[in-house]
């Protein structure tokens, strides 16, 4: 029989820490290979294809609807940081010079595109378990990796759901879903959280993008019940090679 040494060459005494980080890697390292095997191929190349936030370098225009309040603004990464995003219209209608002026200042702070939840890096594969299908659509429950979830553990206290298209093999929704009421801070309770993302189907040279999000929130803060309704449209966009400055 080959001795562990000789398997192993790190398992070498008296380093048995390093052993044993090795071996639980390799372990880690199986059951992914594992679980990849045994999903289902259409599942595997969506995965492979899933971007969650628009893909870098493309422009979009983004409506946004909070409070009943619409903005419409522009993002165009081609042009310099400070001229990336512009403000089209608020509530319906152009903007005054001073709603500009305050829109600039308040983006000036925040550059570039808009950030996803989550990366699609930060799902763990092994967790994926599918909870329906037909001949069209499956749905799979998951998790995120312990890896991925911050400083303030967000991530770990939401349930994710994949919504899949079969036919295009592509991601066409997902949601997250508060397991149970969280605290993020001292004094701040989420009761309820409910995030749903919608993808377009990919095209002859043109990825599956981003379309919309819809959020709704509720709370408490010191005791003062609080909530949030949000909708993010995202249209009219345009890839790299054809923006303009």
């Amino acid at each position: 029989m080959a001795s562990l040494s000789g398997l192993f060459p790190g398992c070498l005494r008296p380093n048995f820490d390093r052993c044993r980080r090795l071996v639980l890697g390799l372990a880690v390292l199986l059951a992914i290979n594992l679980a990849g095997a045994q999903q289902p191929a259409y599942l595997r190349k969506a995965l492979d294809g899933f971007q969650t936030g628009v893909p870098a370098g493309w422009g979009y225009t983004l409506t946004t609807t909070r409070h009943e309040r619409a903005v419409t603004e522009r993002f165009n990464p081609a042009r310099p940081p400070s001229a990336q995003w512009t403000l089209l219209e608020t509530e319906g209608r152009a903007p005054t010079p001073d709603e500009t002026e305050k829109y600039l200042r308040a983006r000036a702070t925040t550059p570039g595109g808009m950030q996803p939840n989550f990366e699609r890096a930060d799902i763990e594969p092994g967790s994926l378990t599918l909870v329906r299908e037909d001949d069209t659509h499956a749905e799979f429950a998951g998790s995120f990796r312990e890896t991925s979830l911050g400083p303030d553990k967000m991530l770990g206290h939401l349930k994710l759901i994949l919504s899949v298209d079969k036919g295009t093999a592509h991601v066409s929704a997902y949601t997250l879903e508060l397991k149970e009421p969280y605290s993020p801070v001292l004094g701040v309770k989420m009761t309820d959280l409910r995030v749903e993302a919608r993808y377009s189907a990919p095209a002859a040279g043109r990825p599956s993008l981003l379309t919309g999000i819809t959020s709704r929130f509720a709370g408490r803060i010191f005791f003062i019940p609080t909530g949030e309704d949000l909708e993010l449209i995202y249209r009219e966009h345009t890839a790299p090679n054809e923006l303009s400055r």
